[in-house]
C-alpha cells in the first residue's frame, strides 16, 4: 500500500512538472518523478509513432539510459505494447513469468518488476506510455501504486499537451513577428525611396516655395521611415527607444536643411526612455516640425546659429520636449505662432499643445509636455 511519504513525493513531483513549459525539460522532470514516486531503479517514457504504431524510447532514466534511448518496440510486443493497445495500466512483480514480457532491451539490465500506464491526449487516446522498473529493496508493486502512477501519468499528459500548445504559440508568435518585421522593413524602404526621389528632384526646381515644400515632405517621410527602421531592428520590445528615434529625426532634418553658406549647430540632450510606438511617432513628427521651422525661419540673414533640443522625463509620468535657438527672436516668434499649426496638430494627438516659452539665453523656445 502506498504510504503518505510517496503521496508527498507525488505532490512535490507534480508541482515541479506544472512549473515547466519547455517540452524537453518537462519530459526529463516527468521521468525523474516516475522513479522517485515509485522508488524504482529506472523509468522510461515511450512515445507512439502514429505512422508505424511502434513505440520509441524517448526518454529513459537509469543505468543503461544512453544505450536504450531511441530504441523501437514493435506495437504488438511487450508490456508497453499491451498497455498502449488496451489503454490500461499493468504491473508485474515477476516479469519472467508474465506472458506480456517481451525482452530486456539491454543485455546490461535485467527487468525484475515493472509498472506501466498510458499517456493520453485530451480525447483520451493513448499517445505513449510511462513505466517504472525494478522497485528498490525488492518491494513489490500493488493496486494502490497503480492509482498513484495513473495520477502522475494524467498530470504528465496534461503538461505535455500544455507544453506542445505553448510551443505552437511561440512558433506562431515568431512567425507573426517575422511578418511584422518584414512589413516594417518594406515600409521603411518604400518611404526612404520616395524621400530620396523627392530630394533628387529638388535641384531641378527653381521656385523657392516648391523647394521648401519638397524639403518638408522629405523630412516627414524620413521621420516615419526611421520609426519603421527601429521597429524592424527590435522585434521584441513593444515600444520605441525615444532617444535613438529622435536622434535619427534630428540627423535627417540637419541633412536636408544643411546650407554651405550657413553654420547651424544642433545640440541635443535626450533622455533614455521607451515609448509606445504611436506616441513615439507623434513625438518625432512634432520635433520634426519644430526643427524644420527653426532652420527655415530662426536664422534669416544670419550666417551661423545654434539650436538646442532636449527631453526631460518627469517621474516617469510626463515627458517634456523643448526646442530653443539663438536666432532672430521676436521676428521668428511671430512667424512661428502662425506657422506651427502642423506641429500643434501632432501635439494635440498626444493630448497637449506646443507652447512658446521664455528660456534664459535663448531667442525663442518651444515646449511640448505630454503624459507618458
Amino acid at each position: 500500500m502506498t504510504d503518505y511519504k510517496n503521496l508527498g513525493l507525488l505532490l512535490h513531483s507534480i508541482e515541479g512538472i506544472n512549473r515547466t513549459l519547455a517540452l524537453k525539460e518537462l519530459l526529463q522532470k516527468s521521468m525523474e518523478a516516475a522513479s522517485i514516486v515509485m522508488d524504482t531503479e529506472a523509468s522510461s517514457l515511450m512515445m507512439l509513432d502514429k505512422v508505424t504504431g511502434h513505440l520509441n524510447v524517448s526518454l529513459p532514466t537509469g543505468p543503461v539510459q544512453k544505450e536504450i534511448r531511441g530504441f523501437t518496440i514493435p506495437k504488438d510486443k511487450g508490456v508497453a505494447g499491451w498497455v498502449i493497445n488496451n489503454n490500461k495500466s499493468y504491473y508485474s512483480n515477476n516479469v519472467t513469468e508474465s506472458s506480456l514480457f517481451w525482452q530486456d532491451i539491454s543485455s546490461e539490465f535485467e527487468t525484475k518488476n515493472i509498472i506501466c500506464t498510458s499517456l493520453n491526449d485530451v480525447d483520451g487516446e493513448p499517445v505513449g506510455v510511462i513505466q517504472a522498473i525494478n522497485r528498490k529493496n525488492n518491494n513489490p508493486f500493488n493496486d494502490e501504486d497503480v492509482k498513484v502512477f495513473e495520477v502522475l501519468a494524467e498530470i504528465i499528459s496534461t503538461a505535455i499537451a500544455r507544453a506542445k500548445d505553448h510551443d505552437i504559440l511561440i512558433n506562431e508568435l515568431e512567425e507573426r513577428n517575422l511578418q511584422i518585421s518584414e512589413t516594417h522593413h518594406r515600409l521603411k524602404n518604400n518611404l526612404s525611396t520616395i524621400s530620396a526621389l523627392i530630394e533628387l528632384e529638388m535641384p531641378t526646381v527653381k521656385e523657392q516655395r516648391a523647394i521648401g515644400l519638397f524639403k518638408e515632405t522629405s523630412s516627414r517621410l524620413r521621420s516615419v521611415a526611421n520609426l519603421h527602421t527601429l521597429l524592424y531592428k527590435d522585434q521584441v520590445s513593444n515600444g520605441i527607444q525615444l532617444k535613438a528615434y529622435l536622434n535619427d529625426v534630428i540627423q535627417n532634418v540637419v541633412k536636408i536643411y544643411s546650407d554651405e553658406n550657413k553654420k547651424i549647430i544642433v545640440h541635443q540632450n535626450l533622455c533614455d526612455i521607451d515609448l509606445e510606438t504611436n506616441r513615439a511617432l507623434l513625438c518625432g513628427l512634432t520635433l520634426n516640425e519644430l526643427l524644420v521651422n527653426a532652420f527655415k525661419h530662426a536664422f534669416v540673414n544670419r550666417k551661423e546659429g545654434e539650436i538646442n533640443i532636449s527631453t526631460r522625463n518627469i517621474a516617469n509620468e510626463r515627458l517634456v520636449l523643448c526646442v530653443t535657438d539663438n536666432g532672430v527672436g521676436t521676428e521668428y516668434s511671430k512667424i512661428a505662432e502662425k506657422g506651427l499649426f502642423i506641429a500643434d496638430s501632432f501635439a494635440s494627438r498626444l493630448g497637449t499643445e506646443v507652447k512658446q516659452i521664455i528660456v534664459e539665453n535663448t531667442s525663442s523656445a518651444f515646449e511640448v509636455e505630454f503624459v507618458l
